[in-house]
């Protein structure tokens, strides 16, 4: 946890992986945590869900038909920040 020069608290992805799995082992109602662990809600919120969505993203295997050796293949992903992924195979 790290205090800024405006009195904010800043707390890494595995001090709120820790602090939500204090959650589910309370059974409170996230309200009732926050306010008992001093935490604001809308930070509380945002970290369950944008951790949650991380733990469920499922990994998806991608197979070029007909790909062999001897004719191999290319994917490309432009992302919409401009940045651009080439897979080979």
């Amino acid at each position: 946890m790290r205090v800024t020069s405006n009195g904010r608290v800043r707390r890494s992805a595995a001090e709120w992986n820790e602090i939500l799995r204090k959650f589910k082992a309370s059974g409170l109602s996230s309200s009732v945590f926050c306010r008992r662990e001093d935490l604001v809600p809308s930070s509380f919120n945002r970290w369950q869900k944008r951790l949650s969505s991380k733990a469920s993203t499922p990994f998806v295997e991608l197979v070029a038909p007909g790909s062999s050796p001897e004719s191999p293949w290319t994917l490309e992903v432009s992302l919409p920040n401009g940045v651009r992924l080439e897979f080979r195979g």
